[in-house]
């Protein structure tokens, strides 16, 4: 077996020019899941016809199988979608709202989410309740009691995300669903980040609506993603693209939204059955592992913080820029650039409240000689 860290890149098509940190946007899909993908690719052009109308509904079916397995949950309940985004769209898109209605959400959440709840109230009337969560002095009791008191007799729906792309902090959803449903409120949770990187059992949680990514830490195909909806739901939700299965069950409307790559959908069994070649328990301890080593290492050498207590973080950090001067998307934008083209580190810059951010992730692949290039920055002449 492989070890760990650069013997690992291997595994990877990675470019060796490049000290790749962000696993936490994409994913880096290994070979052998590639190559699985690209079997199905060419299974499907040899007899295309052939393929959707006999082969496909079971592959499909075989897929959300495994990852329904692998997160544990029903896969009655589990659609197959294209990214997390797609399938919180879905859902909010799906739902009914009225003028005066409240859909609440928090400033740590996914942009894409938010800009999706912002034209749902557009279109309705409804009104985005934000809970403006901090980063200093976060705490789990904290994030419950403030989206608990956003909470209202207007509110439809609340949205959290499990693990914070901006913050890369992770939120206690177990306790917000319990606190969602002490109040009667439906809970999406945007769990992008969250499959493989953490060891998730959907039925236990049982969120009204759960999404996530497993082209990330799942290892699979770019485009493969789940929508977990509870029984109570099933019926109400719909795909943004409706093809002919509508009104004939969740299964019948997800699989089939018109002619597709199913490539990476496919590519799910063996992006878990990588892991599984590593262990996915090793896998998280090493990354979880690394991540906190390199956060408090650049943390020191910046002279800054990491965002968040270490209890509420995993594979990935968020760590303070020493910079001054405007704290906006624009620039944020600029230092990613300017970081990327002088060093060749990939690694995301965000602007989050009034300071800049630089976000880590910690993957097999990695190893603390790569965190050290990013510790070595001098950004005052950025």
């Amino acid at each position: 077996m492989s070890e760990f860290g650069a013997a690992c890149r291997g595994e990877f098509l990675l470019d060796p020019a490049v000290t790749f940190l962000n696993h936490g946007s994409f994913g880096a899909t290994p070979h052998a899941v590639m190559d699985a993908a690209e079997g199905w690719r060419r299974r499907m052009e040899a007899d295309t016809t052939g393929f959707i109308r006999r082969i496909w509904p079971s592959a499909v079916a075989a897929a959300r199988h495994a990852a329904a397995a692998f997160l544990k949950t029903d896969p009655e309940g589990l659609a197959l979608v294209d990214n997390a985004t797609q399938g919180a769209n879905a859902v909010l898109q799906s739902l009914d709202f009225a003028p005066g209605d409240e859909i609440a959400v928090t400033t740590h959440g996914y942009r894409a989410v938010a800009k999706t709840v912002e034209l749902v109230c557009r279109r309705t009337g409804a009104v985005p309740r934000v809970v403006a969560l901090p980063f200093d002095g976060l705490t789990d009791d904290l994030v419950v009691a403030m989206v608990g008191a956003a909470i209202g007799p207007r509110t439809k729906l609340v949205v959290v995300d499990h693990i914070t792309s901006p913050t890369a902090l992770v939120l206690p959803v177990a306790r917000l669903v319990a606190e969602a449903k002490k109040h009667g409120v439906p809970i999406l949770v945007d769990g992008a980040h969250a499959p493989g990187q953490i060891d998730l059992d959907l039925d236990a949680l049982d969120a009204d609506f759960y999404v996530g990514n497993a082209h990330k830490w799942m290892f699979a195909g770019k485009g493969a993603a789940i929508l977990s909806v509870a029984k109570r739901w099933r019926a109400r939700i719909h795909p943004t693209s409706i093809s002919h299965g509508l009104g004939k069950g969740l299964h019948a409307e997800f699989d089939w939204t018109g002619t597709r790559d199913v490539g990476s959908w496919l590519s799910i069994p063996d992006g878990i059955a990588f892991g599984e070649r590593y262990g996915w328990g090793r896998i998280r301890a090493h990354n979880d592992a690394l991540c906190a080593r390199a956060a408090v290492r650049i943390a020191g050498a910046y002279g800054t913080e990491i965002c968040g207590p270490a209890g509420m973080r995993a594979h990935l950090a968020a760590i303070r820029l020493p910079v001054e001067g405007p704290a906006d998307e624009a620039r944020a934008i600029a230092l990613y650039g300017a970081l990327y083209d002088r060093t060749r580190i990939q690694a995301p810059v965000m602007a989050f409240g009034d300071r800049l951010w630089v976000r880590i992730s910690a993957q097999i692949y990695n190893d603390m000689a790569q965190y050290e290039r990013l510790a070595a920055v001098d950004w005052r002449a950025y």
